[in-house]
């Protein structure tokens, strides 16, 4: 027994916005009428691409950004990183001087160039609302979860001892 295609009971359907084409087969032993007729309406090549530009989970990058400018008042520097800290929920930690600070947070993004992107909009975007110093971005690292975790278990400098941790920068004059 084979299974033939027949015309006549080839059908469409809409199924969720989408076509499905479907046909019938009927069984015969009869070798002439075992042929495969091909479909139409299938573009098999559209399937695939759809299956293949599925959309990429975002990951989690670790981002510290470098910002420097004229000199400030340190303590008004520091009540500006706080309002960040509230603005950008993921604040790891931040550092800062009287001309200078270094922010570090965990970002979602699909690829590395998104990260990178909003990385350079961040001190901008929250400028005005946080009352962050017209500084600009003059230093950026990201790296993926993995990079990020692998430099925290072989540095000890690198602990943050509490999230959203606001402290002096080290060896930088305030």
């Amino acid at each position: 027994m084979k299974r033939v295609w027949q015309p006549e009971r080839y059908a469409k359907h809409v199924t969720g916005g989408e076509e499905a084409w479907w046909t019938g087969y009927v069984t015969t032993d009869d070798d002439d009428l075992a042929t495969l007729t091909p479909l139409r309406g299938i573009d098999l090549n559209q399937i695939r691409r759809r299956r293949s530009h599925r959309a990429q989970e975002p990951a989690l990058w670790f981002v510290t950004i470098t910002v420097s400018g004229r000199r400030m008042d340190a303590e008004q520097v520091r009540q500006s990183l706080e309002r960040l800290g509230e603005e950008q929920p993921f604040l790891v930690s931040a550092s800062y001087a009287s001309s200078r600070a270094e922010v570090k947070y965990w970002d979602e993004s699909v690829d590395i160039e998104g990260a990178v992107a909003q990385a350079l909009r961040l001190w901008r975007d929250h400028e005005s609302s946080a009352g962050l110093p017209p500084w600009t971005v003059v230093g950026m690292e990201v790296v993926d979860r993995d990079t990020a975790r692998r430099r925290w278990s072989q540095d000890v400098n690198l602990t943050v001892f509490g999230l959203g941790e606001i402290r002096p920068m080290e060896g930088v004059e305030s």
